[in-house]
This record gives C-alpha cells, sequence and structure tokens, in this order.
C-alpha cells in the first residue's frame, strides 16, 4: 500500500497543479482572444513569457508607488495654492543661465567693457536660442486638462517674461516639499495617498488567478473531491489559500511596491525592510482574502450568479492594473484640476497611508511603528480570511444551489420592454444569465475608454468645443458596440440554437438584437450629447445634427456586429470569425467621429453612408450564410453580384485612381495636376470595369447580365440546388439580342437623353445659386478661370467625364450597386441609398444635382431594365454641365 503523502508534500503538489491549471487557463484565454481577432494560433513564449510577466508586474508595483508619490507631492502643492509652474531641471536652469547673462556687469576700461559686450551678447543668443528649443518640449510635460501644446507653451513663455525664475520651481529643489515630509503641511496629501494605497490594495485582492473571460462556464469548488483523498484536510485547504501566489506573477512581483514606498521614507535599510517585513505578508494577506472572497461566492451564490460576481472582480482587478500604466501621465493633470472638489473630504482624517509608513503628523518618522502596524494587520486580514473560508466550508460544499439554477424567477412576468416579444426575450437574458451583463457592457466598455485614453491628444480640447465633446461620445459609443457584438453573441453560446424553436425566423431576432445594441449604446452616447448640450446650449442645434445622425450609424454599426455571430458546434469546436469579415465592420468606423471633430460635415456624411451601406452588404451575404450557422462547414455565397461585390469594386476605383493619379503627377508636374487626375480616372474606370466584369464573369454573371436586368436569371441561381454546376454552366443569352437590346433604339434611349439635359440645366441653376455665396462664390469663379486658361484641361476633363465616367459609374453604381441593394432593400430605400452613396464620391458642392442624377437613373434602370439609357442620361449631364 503506497504511503500516505505528508502535509507540506500534499501543498507542494497541489500548488504545482495550481500552476499548470493556471497555463491551461492562460491558453483558454488565448481562444478566447483568438475567437474575437480571428487568429488561429499563439506563440507559447514558455519560461521567456515568464520573465516578461514579471517584468511587467515589476513595472506596474513601480508605477503604483510612484503614484503614490507624484499625488502626494501634487496634493501638497495645491494645498498651498502654489501657483508656480514645476519645470524640469535643465528648462529651469536654462532659464537660470539667461537671468544670469541679463544681469551680468563688468568693471573695466572701455576696451574691456566693449570685449565684453560683444561676448555677452553672443552668450545671450546662444543661450536664448537653446531655451526657445526647450519651450515645446517643456509646455508637452507641464500642460493641463483640456490645455494644447501650444496654450501651454504660451502660459510658460508669458510666465518666464513677466517674473522670471519666481514663476518657476525645478523638480528637485530644495524648497520644494519632500514625500517623506508631506504629512506635516495637511490633510490633502494623506487623502489622495490613502486613495492610491486602497486603489493598489483592490487591484491586489481582486486578482485572483489571473484575468477571466470565460464568464459562461459553469463553476464549482473543484478542490472539495480532494477532502475525500487520504491526504490532509489541512494541507487542501492550505493550497486552496494560496493558488492565487502559485499561480497570477502579479503577487510575485508586489513586495517591490511597499518597498519603494519605504525607500522614498527610510532610504535603503527601509526598502529592505519593506520588502522582508511587509511586502511578503501583505502579498499573502491580499491573496488570501481574495481566495476568501472567490470561495464564499462559490459556495453560498447559485450557479447564474457566480459567473457575474467573479468576472466583476476580474474586470475590476485588471482594470485596476491597467490604469496604473497610465497613472504617472494623468495622476498630475486630475488633481490639478479636481483638488478643489475634493478638500471637503479633508475634514475626515485619513490616516491610512501615515499608519503605514509609520510618519507622525508632526513629520516624524518611525520605522518600527509602521513594520509593526503592516505586520499586525496583515497577520489578522491572513487570520480573518482563512477563518472565513473554514467557516463557509463548514457549513456546506453544495453551495445555495436552490430553485434558482432549475427554473426562471417569477421576476420574468413583471418584465415589460416594448409590444414585440424579442426585446422582452432579450432583457429576460440578461436578467438571468448576470455574467452576459459583465462580458456584455463591463468589457466593451473598459475597451472604449482604453481607446479613448489612447486617443487623448484628440480630445485635449473636449472641455472648450462642443464637436470634441460629441466626437469624443461617438468614438465611445462607436467602440462599445464594435465590441458589444461579439460579446454578447459569444455569451449565449449554444443556447442561440433555442431561437430556431420560435415561430419567427432567426434573421428577425438577430434584428432585434441589433436595435436593442443601437438602443443601449445611444443611451450612453445621449448622455454625453447631454453634457456637450449644457455646456454649449449656443451649439444646440449641431449637437441635435450629430444626434439625428449617431441614430442611423449605431443601427449600421449593430447590424454589422451582428454579422459575426458564430456558435459552438455540438462537438465543442469554435468557428473562427475571418479577418476579412472583421476588417469589413470597421468600414467607416472613424470617419464620422473625425468628421465631427475635425467639424468636416461632408466627412461626417460620408462616415455614415458608407457604414449603412457596409451593413446592408455584409447583412447580404450573412442572409445567405444564416442557413448554415450551426453547419458552417457548408456555407455557400451568395450569387453575384452582391452589394459587396459593388462596394468593393467602386472602392478599388477610388483607390486606384488615385494610385495613377499620382503616377502621372510625378512625370507631369504640379502645373498639371487636372489634367494628371482627369488621365487617373479615365484610366482607372477602364482598368476596374474590365477586372470587374472578368472577375464576375468566373461567377456566372456575364456583362449581358448587367446591361440587360433579367430578374428571373438571378431567382434561378438563387433557387438552383447545385449551385457550383450553375456557375459552370451559365445560361447565355445569344449575341444579337443582348446588342439589339442593349443599343437598339428604345423610348428609354430617347428619354435619357432628355432627363440628362433637363437635369444638366436644373444643374446650372443651382451653380448659380450657390454662387451667390460669397466664399463658394469665389472658389467656383477660380475653378472656371483655371479651366479658361488651360484648353489641354478642358478637354482632358471632358473626355473624361462624357466618355469614361459614365461607362464606369453606370456599370458600378447602377448595373452592380443599385440592384444589389433593391434585392436587399426594394423601394425607395434602394433609390435614396445608392444615390447617396454615388454622391458622397464627388465634391460636397456638387452633392445635390449629383445624388438627383443617381436616383433618376436608379428609377430609369428599373423601370427600363437596360443600362444604355442611364449611360446616355449621365453623357448628355456631364456634356451639357462641362461645355455650358
Amino acid at each position: 500500500m503506497a504511503e500516505t503523502p505528508g502535509f507540506w508534500t500534499t501543498v507542494r503538489l497541489l500548488l504545482r497543479v495550481a500552476r499548470k491549471r493556471f497555463d491551461g487557463r492562460k491558453r483558454r484565454q488565448q481562444e478566447l482572444l483568438n475567437q474575437r481577432t480571428g487568429k488561429q494560433n499563439s506563440v507559447n513564449w514558455g519560461w521567456l513569457g515568464v520573465f516578461f510577466s514579471v517584468f511587467l508586474a515589476l513595472v506596474i508595483h513601480g508605477l503604483a508607488a510612484g503614484a503614490i508619490y507624484t499625488s502626494v507631492i501634487e496634493g501638497e502643492r495645491a494645498q498651498r495654492n502654489d501657483k508656480r509652474i514645476v519645470v524640469s531641471q535643465p528648462f529651469y536652469r536654462a532659464v537660470l543661465r539667461c537671468d544670469a547673462l541679463q544681469h551680468a556687469r563688468i568693471e573695466g576700461d572701455e576696451a574691456q567693457q566693449k570685449e565684453f559686450l560683444t561676448q555677452l551678447h553672443s552668450d545671450t543668443e546662444a543661450a536664448q536660442e537653446a531655451l526657445n528649443t526647450l519651450y515645446t518640449q517643456e509646455a508637452r510635460r507641464i500642460r493641463e486638462v483640456n490645455e494644447t501644446t501650444e496654450d501651454a507653451e504660451k502660459r510658460l513663455r508669458q510666465a518666464v517674461s513677466s517674473q522670471g525664475l519666481n514663476a518657476l520651481a525645478a523638480e528637485g529643489q530644495k524648497s520644494f516639499p519632500k514625500f517623506r515630509n508631506f504629512l506635516q503641511y495637511g490633510p490633502l496629501p494623506s487623502l489622495l495617498g490613502t486613495v492610491v494605497l486602497l486603489w493598489w490594495l483592490a487591484m491586489m485582492v481582486c486578482q485572483g488567478e489571473g484575468l477571466e473571460l470565460d464568464l459562461q462556464r459553469r463553476r464549482h469548488p473543484m478542490w472539495e473531491w480532494l477532502f475525500s483523498h487520504p491526504v490532509p484536510t489541512g494541507a487542501v485547504f492550505f493550497a486552496e489559500m494560496l493558488t492565487p501566489l502559485a499561480a497570477n506573477p502579479i503577487y510575485w512581483a508586489a513586495p517591490i511596491f511597499p518597498a519603494a514606498l519605504f525607500l522614498h521614507v527610510y532610504g535603503i535599510v527601509g526598502a529592505l525592510a519593506g520588502f522582508f517585513v511587509v511586502g511578503i505578508p501583505v502579498t499573502i494577506a491580499a491573496a488570501s482574502l481574495g481566495k476568501a472572497m472567490e470561495i464564499g461566492i462559490l459556495l453560498r451564490c447559485s450557479m447564474r450568479t457566480r459567473g457575474a460576481i467573479l468576472g466583476l472582480m476580474s474586470w475590476l482587478g485588471y482594470a485596476t492594473m491597467m490604469m496604473f500604466l497610465f497613472a504617472m501621465a494623468v495622476v498630475p493633470t486630475v488633481i490639478r484640476t479636481i483638488w478643489q472638489w475634493l478638500m471637503p473630504l479633508t475634514a475626515v482624517p485619513w490616516p491610512l497611508l501615515r499608519l503605514v509608513l509609520g510618519v507622525g503628523t508632526d513629520g516624524s518618522r518611525h520605522l518600527l511603528q509602521g513594520l509593526g502596524f503592516c505586520l499586525i494587520t496583515a497577520l489578522l486580514v491572513t487570520a480573518a480570511a482563512v477563518w472565513f473560508s473554514i467557516e463557509a466550508t463548514q457549513k456546506g460544499l453544495s453551495g445555495n444551489l436552490s430553485a434558482a439554477d432549475t427554473r426562471p424567477k417569477a421576476v420574468s412576468r413583471k418584465i415589460r420592454f416594448g409590444r414585440d416579444p424579442l426585446y422582452r426575450k432579450e432583457m429576460l437574458w440578461f436578467l438571468r444569465d448576470r455574467g452576459a451583463i459583465v462580458q456584455a457592457f463591463l468589457i466593451p466598455m473598459t475597451i472604449a475608454g482604453f481607446q479613448l485614453f489612447n486617443m487623448r491628444g484628440l480630445l485635449v480640447h473636449a472641455g472648450h468645443a462642443w464637436n470634441y465633446l460629441c466626437g469624443a461620445g461617438i468614438l465611445f459609443g462607436t467602440y462599445f458596440l464594435w465590441v458589444l457584438g461579439p460579446k454578447s453573441l459569444t455569451s449565449e453560446g449554444q443556447a442561440l440554437w433555442i431561437s430556431l424553436t420560435w415561430p419567427r425566423g432567426l434573421e428577425s431576432l438577430l434584428k432585434a438584437k441589433a436595435w436593442l445594441w443601437a438602443m443601449i449604446s445611444t443611451i450612453v452616447v445621449m448622455l454625453i450629447f447631454a453634457a456637450a448640450l449644457w455646456r454649449f446650449p449656443s451649439d444646440g442645434w449641431k449637437i441635435a445634427l450629430v444626434g439625428v445622425g449617431w441614430f442611423f450609424f449605431a443601427r449600421s454599426m449593430a447590424e454589422k456586429s451582428v454579422t459575426l455571430v458564430t456558435v459552438t458546434s455540438e462537438s465543442g469546436e469554435t468557428h473562427k470569425i475571418p479577418a476579412g469579415r472583421r476588417w469589413a465592420t470597421m468600414l467607416g468606423m472613424m470617419t464620422f467621429s473625425i468628421g465631427i471633430m475635425t467639424q468636416q460635415w461632408n466627412l461626417a456624411i460620408v462616415g455614415i453612408v458608407y457604414s449603412m451601406m457596409t451593413a446592408a452588404a455584409m447583412w447580404q451575404n450573412f442572409r445567405a450564410r444564416l442557413p448554415y450557422l450551426f453547419d458552417a462547414w457548408s456555407e455557400r455565397v451568395p450569387p453575384a453580384p452582391t452589394l459587396m461585390h459593388a462596394m468593393v469594386a467602386i472602392s478599388i476605383l477610388i483607390e486606384s485612381s488615385a494610385v495613377v493619379m499620382g503616377m502621372f503627377f510625378l512625370f507631369m508636374g504640379h502645373e498639371h495636376l487636372a489634367i494628371s487626375r482627369a488621365l487617373g480616372y479615365a484610366i482607372s474606370a477602364v482598368v476596374v470595369s474590365v477586372g470587374t466584369m472578368y472577375f464576375l464573369a468566373g461567377r456566372g454573371v456575364g456583362l449581358s447580365d448587367i446591361l440587360l436586368w433579367i430578374p428571373e436569371r438571378r431567382r434561378r441561381a438563387m433557387d438552383q440546388d447545385d449551385y457550383e454546376a450553375y456557375l459552370a454552366q451559365p445560361e447565355p443569352l445569344p449575341l444579337r439580342k443582348v446588342l439589339s437590346d442593349t443599343f437598339g433604339a428604345s423610348p428609354f434611349h430617347v428619354l435619357g437623353v432628355i432627363l440628362g439635359a433637363c437635369l444638366a440645366c436644373v444643374a446650372m441653376g443651382y451653380q448659380l445659386l450657390i454662387h451667390h455665396i460669397p466664399t463658394i462664390g469665389k472658389a467656383m469663379d477660380q475653378s472656371q478661370q483655371m479651366f479658361a486658361d488651360s484648353p489641354e484641361m478642358r478637354i482632358s476633363w471632358f473626355v473624361m467625364a462624357v466618355f469614361f465616367a459614365p461607362v464606369a459609374e453606370e456599370y458600378l453604381f447602377r448595373g452592380l450597386l443599385f440592384r444589389a441593394l433593391d434585392e436587399e432593400w426594394g423601394g425607395w430605400r434602394a433609390v435614396l441609398a445608392s444615390a447617396a452613396f454615388f454622391a458622397i464620391y464627388h465634391p460636397p458642392l456638387a452633392w445635390i444635382p449629383v445624388a438627383t442624377v443617381g436616383a433618376v437613373n436608379a428609377v430609369l434602370y428599373k423601370k427600363s431594365r437596360n443600362l444604355m439609357p442611364c449611360i446616355l442620361l449621365h453623357m448628355t449631364y456631364n456634356a451639357v454641365v462641362m461645355w455650358r
């Protein structure tokens, strides 16, 4: 019979297993991230990865100690109302040298004074030049919230010119208070230091065994079965309490935090004492407290609640840890902004940091007192955590597995969210599955918040301009929707199949999801818009227009997120989201917010229209995949031409024309820029159109199918059981019939020429109308004069606009784009959408007449089923407008 393992052997074995379990969980987190990003594999870094994890943990704890130091110093400065600007030592020395040169004097004869003044003048110019090179660099460092670098530099220059050295305080000056003496100046530094210290403690307690992304899996106290083994029960429990220390590298580097604090106060001796006497016990206490909370949640909470609470703890630990990476950059600015609002809180004593460091209210320092307080507190917390865990375990390992896990609560009957039961179903899902709330809301909001911080350079004007505040709100809502969709769909897992039992299609269910997500994000964004309206009431009508634009943009972003739905098969396999599909959801994603921030309304409109068209294109392809949602390997692409084909071809036309234009510009020079643009667009129009024809021909769509709109062929393709056989042997049309039907005389051909001339007259009237606007009229006069001075330019543009652009654009925008939209939406919605998309590829001043041409041509194409009348209309319109 094998010998029963002893206490420490059992602990060592279980901690080794905990480390392996941590590695497995880390691989699972990577799989979840890969599922979101579409990557297939991840690199196993082995011990090198462990080394970088420990190094990153050391950096985080060092930054946390620096955040306390910075907050204390900035709090002391704010409390003393020190108006001096704290600058770096190099800048202070540069100002000091200039000041010394300005006050330099010499005694001697006239020759000596002349030589001295000449040298002084040279030295002064050199010193002033060196100082000027430092102003911009220093301004970036001292700028405050909502202050640009230019404003900070202007403030710094004015202070130096008016007050000189009296306006500055160099970092590290003896007159500047030290961290060790902060408490003798007042309570605000104690308050700020205590807040950051509690922030660090919260991060340590909530870290657990690492970041948790799989919030939907059921959780059980898996270690309880070990109590039935022939091993010491106390060893099992002791090992479980130490699991976070064995698994998570953030705890391995934690003692560096108190060591850094004690170093600032007591020097190297205090640092060593802080590392061993304080750091190790406090780390054990924090890990034990977090584990006790986890044990209590597992044993006393229902299965529906466990994932949510543990996920919330994991999110809090991750968010607080990541915030320390940015703390040093933002803490001084935040304190200088809000310190006056914190002063009422100083009426309450905040002695925690003072007790931890052993510093008296008079500034006296007692190392043993601080070490004793930390050690005793850590021991008490550890003992309380162990007692709580033992008490919770003795009261029952089965936990609170009551009716909450077997049947829904009656609260569902009280929920009312509109008349559509689909919305009610979504709200019930959020209430019953608490982990979904964490996964579908906190994680997207966290990612969106980090993205806003990364783009803080664009947001420095948010407090001074309505457009930056609204743009920040749009950016936040956009990232929220982009992450919310995949997270929400993933959190349902295999439960998504339940919707197949409804007496409604899966498409309507996912449409309801998109609408609900859009409304949720709109609530968040509208709060920011309300703040902008309160801050800038005179710009209320502009903010209202942005709100209307967001309504359409949010719906399109939500619908694009829906198309990223993926399910877990019965075999447990997860279907990866293709990278191209994820990139497609990002089209137009930033354009709307950037357009608002820069007040380029045309760019904002382009972002909205492009996002809506991309959503329609992705949804058209998604509809073809829906029947195979649970059988992804059997998917087939929808019959060409689709809306995505049209959008890709149009985008290639625009990009390639820019490239070709650039090549002509390099050879022809700046004076022939307009001719280069005409030649580049003409060549690209031919190449892209021919290339698209060959591409579609390989998918069973010949030129005749575009020139002559025959819906029956499309329907037969969609109904064909053997779609591949249809593509291999498309039904041809006689060439004579195609040519006669396309180019033969018909009333629609004549109507196209007449409508083109009429629309050209309307466009010329529109030009005369907007010519009365001073700025627009001046730009139009300059453009007309440029064409008048260059006959070659006029001829090249005329040839391009009459003989190349109409053929290519009608083939792409009407033959492909509008026809796909008509099959997707139908009616006037397809007409207006295709016209808007056609207009945004032209200069903003021409949007109205160009959109009119696009709408008329769409109707003409649908009525005539022939593309030639549309080409004739477009050619006539461009000819009259260009040669008037």
